[in-house]
């Protein structure tokens, strides 16, 4: 099996670069020492992490217990610490409180707007693990530095400063809403006042009846006492009235009686239960005319017997008529009596009905007068819940925290960025690359017929011909040789690199056995 051979312009580029090896070793070398030396000057930059937990005010709100409620509120809180600490007196309260770093320069200002500028390019809070704002409570704050324990000490320090200055915020905030607070309680009390005022005069102009226009103004409190006393005076009255009909009723019927006694045999009995004497004389009347039947059924008219029980008959008569005169006089002193109760009942029907008409013509004005006060104590009402709320949360900003911190900061184990050994290889690297670039660049190239790269950009020489030579063509293995005569080549050109042959081989791996391969015969490919 025949052993693999790199192209023959492979060769030709590890000649060139053989050949030019003074152009890129140095800048190789002075790549590496460039790198190493700044690997070793380069200060190490550490990389402090304090994780904390932002709650929501819990002040006023007995159900959040310190939760927020939306996303969005979680988010304008969270930028809020953001902003804090960016803030610039934050972060000159933490350098205050560090000093500077070891080993600097002793100055009479500390910190500067620079030390402070740059302190604010190596601050950052951000959610963990890449989220976005609003959709964790966790966040974390880095803080970079030269040196880890700076790193970790100003971390710790501006966890502090940040959350001092959100409780000043909170304070602030706070005595900003407990005045507005304030203000509105006094003026809610002052409303309440001027409507109690108002209402304190409606009521003394109302005086007794104060009870029944509550009563009219309340709906579910049922009749007042003053409609409860016109609701009686008006059933007294349907009686009194009832009693004047009936008495007047038994008048015409006494007096029906007075012109024919016998006509009182039909008296109803409540007429007679209010005369007794009528009754007793009716009874006799009755019993008189039953003997004088009896008698006449035995005798004759002109017996003396029957004589004297007619006579009987027409005494109890006699008396009758006078004891109904007696009774008619009763009923008609009954009669006036009555009517005089009757109007003196009216007349308190009347007085009761003005009254309840003068309540009712200023119900609507003492209920809007009870609105006013009802709602007048509610704003009042409203206004001290609030204040204690707000003074809560003052009592709260001053005592607790709304950012937990968890653990102490962490630190990486190495320093962020490449390391030396990185810094110092990439330097080698980069040196080499630059180095070979530039060979490339400035050295005629391989079979380009003693042209460099660098001439496709400038243009032709005033030695080339006319057309370019193929890459099978003589003329680009010739064009490698120098010339005899030293024409045709400027000054800067490089030597000519001496021609390249290769060792004998079988044809089978693509060369002739009889003598070197040129590039452009075809035996070569």
């Amino acid at each position: 099996m025949s052993q693999l051979q790199l192209p023959h312009q492979v060769h030709q580029y590890i000649n060139l670069l053989r050949a030019q090896w003074k152009i890129w070793v140095p800048l190789t070398v002075a790549g590496f020492l460039l790198a190493a030396t700044y690997a070793l000057i380069k200060p190490d930059e550490w990389q402090a992490t304090q994780s904390m937990i932002l709650r929501d005010e819990a002040a006023g709100q007995l159900s959040g217990q310190g939760r927020f409620d939306s996303l969005d509120t979680m988010k304008a809180a969270q930028e809020m610490v953001v902003e804090v600490a960016r803030n610039q007196a934050v972060l000159e309260a933490t350098l205050e409180e560090v000093g500077p770093p070891p080993g600097a320069s002793q100055r009479s200002k500390w910190p500067t707007l620079t030390d402070i500028e740059s302190l604010r390019k190596n601050v950052q809070v951000s959610p963990p693990n890449g989220a976005e704002f609003g959709t964790t409570e966790v966040l974390h704050l880095t803080v970079n530095a030269d040196q880890r324990d700076r790193a970790v000490l100003l971390a710790e320090t501006l966890y502090k400063q940040i959350d001092k200055r959100l409780k000043d915020i909170r304070n602030r905030r706070a005595n900003s809403v407990i005045k507005e607070l304030e203000d509105a309680e006094h003026l809610a009390q002052k409303d309440l006042e001027r409507a109690t005022t108002a209402l304190k005069t409606q009521e003394t102009k109302v005086g007794s009846d104060l009870g029944e226009l509550r009563s009219l103004n309340d709906a579910t409190a049922g009749d007042g006492n003053l409609r409860n006393a016109w609701n009686q005076i008006k059933q007294q009255i349907r009686d009194g009235e009832s009693d004047l009909a009936r008495i007047q009723e038994q008048l015409k019927i006494l007096k029906d009686a007075q012109n024919d006694p016998n006509n009182l045999i039909a008296t109803p009995n409540q007429l007679l239960e209010s005369q007794p004497a009528l009754r007793r004389l009716k009874d006799g009347l009755v019993d008189a005319q039953l003997r004088t039947s009896e008698l006449q059924g035995k005798m004759s008219d002109s017996h003396p017997q029957v004589q004297s029980a007619i006579a009987a008959e027409e005494e109890v008569r006699q008396k009758l008529r006078s004891e109904l005169t007696l009774a008619i006089r009763g009923l008609d002193a009954d009669i006036q009596v009555q009517k005089t109760r009757l109007a003196s009942i009216e007349k308190q029907e009347k007085q009761v009905r003005e009254r309840l008409d003068s309540l009712a013509s200023i119900r609507a004005p003492y209920a809007n007068l009870v609105a006013d006060v009802d709602k007048c104590t509610l704003v009042l009402r409203e206004a001290h819940e609030r204040l204690a709320d707000a003074k809560a949360n003052k009592r709260a900003s001053e005592t607790s925290s709304l950012i937990t911190r968890i653990d102490a900061p962490t630190t990486g184990e190495y320093p962020l960025g490449p390391g030396k050994t990185v810094i110092a290889g990439g330097g080698l690297v980069g040196g080499m690359a630059f180095g070979i670039g530039l060979v490339v660049l400035l050295a005629p190239t391989p079979g380009g017929g003693g042209r460099r790269w660098t001439d496709h950009l400038w243009g032709r020489r005033s030695t080339d011909t006319g057309s370019a030579p193929t890459p099978g063509d003589r003329r680009s293995v010739e064009s490698s040789q120098p010339p005899a005569n030293g024409r045709g080549r400027r000054a800067s050109d490089q030597p000519a690199l001496p021609p390249v042959t290769y060792p004998e081989i079988d044809r089978r791996s693509g060369f002739d056995r009889r003598g070197a391969a040129t590039p452009g015969d075809r035996r070569a490919n």
